[in-house]
């Protein structure tokens, strides 16, 4: 679709607004553009010193670094390769909950800081600092991959997200001239909003859709049996949550488009998305070094599941070096047929606390299993699998008409094919699955501690 207001924010209204708030943000997302072709040979060596750059800083303007580099006997300039960052330790989300005025840099004044807050799946809440030529960099970062969906920038946005609140009269004349996003709250999806929703895009059909997996695939659903979505995007995002291969095919069948996997958190913003390929995600290695470990602290090879460690290149004014995020992703050691050397992710495995722990230690993905009995068993509309205790699940259920005895035996089939009779299951019917504070949706809660899910080792992790 020919959008001539897209062009003309992008080449004029743009940069002028950025100029008017003087925000870099635009100089960074050109110069990204330039430089996503770079080689890895090129990539790794600006990372390094960007990274040597960065332990300087930190142990010389906070005092839990400087604690930490002394305790470890670890300098800066010992930081010869990226590999040499594996002396240190890794961070952990205590660490920043008992430390996290030491971790400001003494150069930043914290009431001038950005804060960026989450509770992710434990509820307990986390708080991050940023300033804000951090915030415009990962703004450009994320840019910067949002294009490889097939959107421009400028091009008419529908989010789906939840509790956006209000913003004051320059957001929102920002939002009338240059971001031109209208959302569907998903804390709030019912029947009605979700009408309200698809009116309003087949009035003003938007480019992009971006949003929670799960949130997508509700729309999706809801336009197929409403008469269709009525307007046919460029570009569709799923964020913030893992996205399934059902979820994925159903979306693309109703909106006659790709969907772009993208992943990110609050603390460092974006880790890594898919480019057109749609095959494996490409690390962001200009805002972040990212690490996969297997349980043994040791980096995990390519192909296997890991811890997600990652280190924000951007946030000068809170150092966050070697973060255990507490999720899990398998690293590829393929070349991209783009042609970016930005390295690969094979896939996003999900939250540690989302796998199932067996008696026997072995470990199992919930995402694949919610993938299996998604696809496998009639009649499933939603499923949770919630693990109480380590011999013990429980299957919240969303029944459609199919569901039957037929549903039954192929659970029982499935948990025999995957836990053998180590696990004992039970069913439980509802009518919805309920979601997060954050308008996520969880399909696999393990309530077992979650630092037993490394004591294992990554052999072991299936």
């Amino acid at each position: 679709m020919f959008d001539a207001r897209s062009i003309l924010i992008r080449r004029l209204i743009g940069p002028l607004w950025a100029r008017w708030e003087r925000s870099p943000y635009v100089v960074h997302y050109r110069h990204l553009k330039r430089t996503q072709f770079d080689p890895p040979q090129t990539i790794r060596p600006r990372q390094l010193q960007t990274l040597q750059s960065l332990l300087r800083h930190a142990q010389e303007t906070t005092s839990f670094y400087e604690r930490r580099f002394a305790e470890i006997g670890f300098r800066p300039d010992d930081l010869r390769s990226l590999e040499d960052l594996a002396r240190f330790p890794v961070l952990t989300k205590a660490d920043i909950r008992n430390h996290g005025p030491e971790m400001i840099a003494n150069t930043h004044d914290r009431r001038k800081l950005v804060s960026k807050a989450t509770s992710g799946s434990t509820g307990v809440p986390l708080e991050v600092f940023a300033d804000e030529s951090c915030m415009q960099f990962r703004r450009a970062c994320t840019l910067r991959s949002d294009e490889w969906s097939g959107w421009s920038w400028g091009e008419r946005i529908l989010l789906l997200w939840g509790g956006q609140g209000r913003c004051d009269w320059r957001g929102r004349l920002r939002n009338a001239l240059l971001e031109r996003i209208y959302y569907l709250d998903t804390l709030q999806v019912t029947d009605e909003t979700l009408t309200t929703c698809l009116e309003a895009a087949r009035r003003q059909p938007p480019s992009l859709l971006l949003g929670h997996a799960h949130s997508l695939y509700l729309l999706a659903d809801y336009a197929r049996s409403h008469g269709g979505p009525g307007f046919q995007p460029r570009g569709i995002i799923s964020t913030a949550m893992v996205l399934h291969d059902w979820q994925r095919r159903a979306i693309e069948e109703v909106f006659g488009c790709k969907v772009t996997n993208r992943y990110g958190c609050e603390e460092v913003s974006l880790i890594a998305s898919e480019c057109e390929q749609h095959d494996g995600l490409h690390i962001n290695a200009d805002g972040i070094y990212l690490e996969i470990l297997s349980p043994d602290g040791q980096p995990a090879p390519p192909g296997e599941a890991g811890a997600v460690v990652v280190t924000d290149l951007a946030n000068r004014a809170m150092p966050i070096i070697r973060y255990q995020i507490g999720d899990m992703a398998v690293l590829s050691e393929r070349a991209c047929p783009c042609g970016r050397g930005l390295p690969l992710l094979e896939r996003v495995e999900g939250r540690v606390a989302d796998y199932i722990v067996t008696p026997s230690g072995r470990l199992v993905s919930g995402i694949s299993l919610t993938d299996h009995f998604a696809t496998l068993v009639p009649g499933l509309v939603q499923l949770q699998m919630v693990q109480e205790t380590i011999d013990s699940l429980r299957f919240r259920i969303v029944r459609g008409p199919d569901f039957g005895s037929d549903s039954l035996d192929r659970i029982a089939q499935l948990v025999k094919e995957w836990f053998g009779t180590e696990i004992h299951y039970e069913c439980e019917f509802v009518e919805k699955i309920p979601q997060e504070p954050s308008g996520k949706y969880r399909f696999c809660i393990s309530k077992v501690d979650k630092n037993a899910l490394f004591q294992f080792s990554s052999s072991r992790i299936s």
